[in-house]
């Protein structure tokens, strides 16, 4: 296939999403962080991407209709490339897929390295509100994290469900 060319076939397999001009970077091919619609589902939602005019500058094009004017009735076809989404809470669950797969492998002892929070922990394991240093520091945590950041607890559960209820998407994780 040309540069600049391709088949209409395989337009129709292309997903489709819709961005408002002032959203796209100057540049094309760069990695932005941008809003778009699935012009199907009409989700609005932040995703990684690259964007360029013509498919074949990018690894995965996908249709990506720009609208313009005062009442967005103009429209340009350009291709996207989504990297990675960015949930509406701001959450990159790719990342989070990706951290909870490595952490498998990894140690999961977190190092504070702080002579404060040492004595501050252990004086509440000593005063009989904690069973251990660990134990205070868990449970502060994810309390201090399900009242700040609730989001990515939710995320951070759905993604440890996956990978815990299905094996065959496990296995093939470990393999690439």
């Amino acid at each position: 296939m040309r540069h600049g060319t391709h088949d209409r076939s395989e337009e129709a397999t292309l997903d489709h999403y819709i961005t408002a001009e002032e959203h796209l970077p100057d540049e094309e091919c760069t990695e932005t962080t941008l809003q778009i619609t699935d012009a199907e589902t009409k989700r609005i939602f932040e995703a990684r991407v690259r964007i360029a005019r013509e498919p074949d500058e990018l690894t995965d094009p996908q249709r990506l209709t720009v609208v313009t004017g005062p009442h967005e009735t103009v429209s340009k076809e350009w291709y996207v490339e989504l990297l990675d989404e960015i949930d509406a809470a701001g959450i990159n669950e790719d990342l989070l897929r990706r951290l909870a797969r490595e952490q498998e492998t990894t140690s999961n002892i977190v190092n504070t390295r702080s002579d404060d929070l040492k004595v501050v922990l252990t004086y509440l394991v000593e005063a009989g509100q904690y069973e251990s240093t660990a134990e205070a520091l868990r449970e502060l945590a994810f309390e201090r994290l399900a009242e700040d950041r609730p989001a990515l607890l939710e995320a951070y559960d759905a993604v440890r469900t996956e990978f815990e209820a299905d094996p065959l998407r496990r296995a093939l994780m470990d393999q690439e």
